[in-house]
């Protein structure tokens, strides 16, 4: 059998990524410092826009001056990840997890949520937080204060079977209790206090060193109140979203510059109206995208997180009529207020765990709550084990395995009940030995 070349003609259907489509996608995911700053720079380049005076501005800097031309933590972190050869999903998911750090470069949720709320499988997920933790700044992605100080210890090559049982015992460490770390290790104490002078070397918050975000006041962009008959109002607030005008002035004087001139203008405020476009889609997908969160949490506005009912991207974009990519964009770096505080919005977006009647289900931010509550209630001589925090779950109707409780213990960074109990013993001694 020859082999020949020959044409085909074939037709498919394909999204076409536009200039416009993706400079509207880019304004959909910029919180409102950094629509602020890309406003300034688009102003800049096109002399039709105008920005009318800005909260920035009257306090005596730009948006630009705040951020200047370093990255943003999250950018860092989205470069470095693009820039590893892993598979295209796996790189979006590691931009998603980045998406979910503490301040402190922390990653709270189990990779079991993480994979239901994100529709991914648990290896994938897995495998992106491999990527993640691969990013500078070393520690950043850790699930817990040892895991951190373990990803930098490997990164110098001074991770051992020794210093993993050091850091197994990390409260030893904190208490300078080098007779039982010595024990448990079986090395000389002044082996094992070089150890912890590494240790205390190292930086348990690799999040503060990572690239040189503004630091500022989160300003919110959408308003909740209750208002007539118990129901939640959402708005937007207006001083909050970076607004443009057209100079028409300037259309004006280089009306009869002649043609170079007349297509430079013409091309300039095509330009313009189309990034407005971008600034009052962002604005009613903002409001849309609130709107349908509100009204599926309602109840969490008046009872706190124990009323967080589940919910996932893919909920709000079949609500919205909406690609669950959209609401991704949107729901970062985007704030709401209300008498509560003032929370992002991706905050009310959390994974569901089964009831015990299969018909109800409960989400895992009230779970985390609930055992919190728990917690807070104990005393010295009760401490409550996880096994025994199942048992008071399940009868609250909550399908819970020891494991998942114990995960989500250790991710509120609330300790063992063994250890909780000896420090309750201690300020119980404390207060005795103080008393009169």
């Amino acid at each position: 059998m020859g082999i020949a070349q020959r044409i085909e003609l074939k037709q498919q259907q394909k999204l076409a990524m536009t200039p416009r489509l993706q400079q509207a996608i880019h304004v959909l995911q910029l919180s409102g410092a950094e629509l602020e700053a890309y406003l300034e720079r688009e102003a800049e380049s096109n002399p039709l826009l105008a920005l009318p005076a800005s909260r920035s501005h009257n306090d005596g800097f730009s948006a630009l001056e705040m951020l200047g031309d370093s990255e943003t933590p999250l950018e860092a972190l989205h470069r470095q990840i693009g820039l590893m050869r892993i598979p295209f999903h796996v790189a979006a998911l590691a931009k998603a997890l980045a998406g979910e750090l503490s301040e402190s470069g922390y990653l709270r949720s189990p990779v079991f949520e993480l994979a239901e709320r994100l529709k991914a499988k648990t290896c994938d997920i897995e495998s992106a937080l491999t990527a993640l933790q691969a990013c500078e700044p070393t520690g950043i992605g850790a699930r817990s204060v040892a895991e951190c100080l373990a990803l930098q210890l490997k990164a110098v090559n001074r991770f051992d079977p020794v210093i993993q049982l050091v850091l197994d015992n990390l409260i030893l460490v904190a208490n300078d209790d080098l007779a039982a770390l010595a024990a448990k290790t079986g090395e000389p104490e002044a082996a094992v206090q070089d150890i912890i002078a590494e240790i205390r070397a190292l930086n348990p918050r690799p999040g503060a060193g990572l690239g040189t975000a503004p630091v500022g006041d989160v300003i919110p962009e959408v308003e909740v109140k209750l208002g007539e008959m118990g129901m939640w109002n959402v708005a937007l607030i207006p001083e909050a979203l970076p607004k443009l005008l057209i100079d028409q002035s300037y259309i004006t004087n280089v009306a009869n510059g002649g043609e170079a001139a007349a297509d430079f203008t013409q091309q300039s405020l095509e330009a313009a109206h189309w990034l407005i476009r971008a600034l009052d889609q962002r604005a009613n997908t903002i409001l849309k995208v609130a709107g349908a969160i509100v009204a599926h949490q309602f109840a969490w506005f008046t009872d706190g997180d124990r009323a967080m009912r589940p919910l996932t991207l893919a909920m709000i974009a079949d609500k919205i009529g909406a690609h669950e990519s959209t609401v991704s964009r949107v729901t970062a770096g985007k704030h709401l207020t209300c008498r509560r505080g003032t929370f992002e919005l991706k905050h009310f977006f959390t994974a569901k765990i089964a009831g015990l009647d299969k018909n109800t289900v409960f989400s895992a931010l009230s779970i985390r709550a609930r055992i919190k509550h728990h917690i807070s209630q104990e005393s010295y001589k009760n401490t409550l084990s996880d096994d025994g925090l199942v048992n008071i779950l399940r009868e609250d109707g909550v399908d819970i395995a020891r494991r998942t409780v114990a995960k989500y213990r250790e991710a509120m960074g609330i300790p063992s009940s063994v250890v909780r109990a000896k420090k309750c013993a201690r300020r119980a001694v404390d207060f005795s030995v103080k008393r009169p």
